[in-house]
């Protein structure tokens, strides 16, 4: 028969197999606990970690437990409170951490974040309780930080936090689904650095102090960010920057979503801007979302000057948006206009959209370098009455766009998944 050794000692219980006793041996005499050893056969099982009593930091011995991860090996983090004050590194190929009922409360700002760059590497479950009261902007100061091929983080809650709660640079095939992030100090969920195919599901974000979910490509990248799917996700009430919002890339569906009290600007912008050096933008499909409540309600000592937006807004600097399709849509309650197009932005259509109560222009057109029958106004509503279609605009045609390309997305790892508990807000808009 095979060897299984079962290792238990300072808050730890690992289960491993054959050529791993040595080293949980080492493990174990790191961690100054005892040790108890049995013989049996199988394959390598879930590592398995206790909180420490007395809210000791347990920073090292995660990240010892993490490091002794075969290919394919869990570890399990019992539910509590596990206090962290350095960075845990997930750098191992096909490993998975989870902790469903478990909570990591970090205790340095700049040192928070969980990286996350072993392929096909798994988050799920586990609760992060953030620090900071500065905004920071380094990968270390998010909560989880994403640089590489497959990985997937799921049903994880961020709770604060001095930058961004889920960080995507270089990322590719990446599955962000059923997440809570809330009362970061930056976006809730950032994508850039050329990453691509990455799925953003299921999520609910709230109260961040930037984008709720930020698309960004800049023009020293060398490539765009692109095929990115953001659908069926709640966003909702971050003091400044937009809902969604596309600044450099290509190929990017924002579909599904259900978006309301944006305090300070755009639900969903689509833009280049020169002041960030942003690449152009093309091939967006922005369809069927639930939009409110865009920049007209602030919470108490928000004193901010909105932006001015419209709710669904495309603008450019000297570059260019090009090839969007905004369809389907439900807009309701804005304080500026329902959709704008403005700068150099080309072969867009806006169909079927759904507009009440805007305070604004329903459609306002203030773009350049292009004609109006290369942009397609059809079948829009205001307060249930057709919209006649503006000036500037055309009222037949079509405009080709596909948005992202889902065959190319990640199936997700629904197995390392509980069953979810609750759903996510219901709309509240009318």
């Amino acid at each position: 028969m095979g060897m299984k050794t079962t290792l238990r000692g300072a808050g730890l219980v690992i289960v491993l197999t054959g050529a791993m006793v040595a080293a949980a041996l080492l493990l174990a005499e790191r961690l100054g606990g005892p040790t108890v050893v049995s013989t049996a056969s199988g394959a390598p099982a879930d590592v398995q970690m206790q909180p420490a009593a007395g809210g000791a930091d347990q920073g090292d011995a995660l990240q010892a437990a993490i490091d002794g991860l075969q290919a394919g090996q869990r570890l399990v983090l019992s539910p509590g409170v596990y206090v962290v004050g350095r960075v845990l590194a997930m750098r191992g190929e096909q490993v998975v951490m989870s902790g469903y009922g478990a909570t990591i409360v970090a205790t340095n700002p700049d040192q928070q974040a969980i990286m996350m760059t072993g392929r096909n590497s798994t988050l799920v479950g586990v609760t992060l309780n953030g620090i900071g009261t500065e905004r920071l902007e380094s990968a270390t100061s998010a909560k989880v930080a994403v640089d590489g091929e497959g990985i997937q983080v799921l049903d994880v809650t961020i709770n604060g936090g001095a930058s961004a709660g889920i960080f995507v640079s270089r990322g590719s095939s990446i599955a962000l689904v059923g997440n809570k992030v809330s009362g970061t100090l930056a976006d809730g969920i950032h994508i850039t650095g050329s990453s691509h195919d990455v799925l953003v599901q299921d999520c609910s974000v709230t109260a961040t102090g930037d984008d709720m979910v930020g698309i960004v490509s800049y023009q020293r990248d060398g490539a765009v960010t692109q095929n990115i799917y953001v659908t069926g996700n709640y966003l909702a009430g971050n003091a400044w920057g937009r809902g969604v919002a596309v600044v450099g890339g290509a190929n990017v569906t924002v579909t599904g979503n259900w978006i309301e009290g944006v305090q300070k600007a755009a639900a969903v912008m689509v833009a280049q801007e020169d002041g960030y050096r942003t690449a152009d933008v093309s091939n967006v499909l922005i369809a069927s979302n639930s939009i409110a409540d865009d920049q007209n309600a602030t919470q108490p000592g928000n004193n901010r000057a909105p932006a001015g937006h419209a709710a669904i807004d495309l603008n450019t600097g000297s570059g260019s948006v090009s090839q969007v399709l905004v369809t389907g849509n439900q807009i309701t309650r804005t304080r500026f206009d329902g959709f704008r197009a403005q700068g150099n932005v080309c072969h867009t259509g806006i169909t079927g959209n759904r507009f009440t109560a805007v305070n604004g222009t329903p459609i306002s057109l203030q773009y350049r370098n292009c004609t109006a029958d290369q942009l397609i106004c059809d079948t829009n509503t205001l307060d249930g009455a057709s919209l006649a279609v503006p000036p500037g605009c055309s009222g037949a045609g079509s405009i080709q766009v596909s948005g992202a390309d889902a065959s190319r997305l990640p199936q997700v790892r629904t197995s390392l998944r509980r069953a979810l508990n609750a759903a996510l807000p219901p709309p509240h808009a009318g």
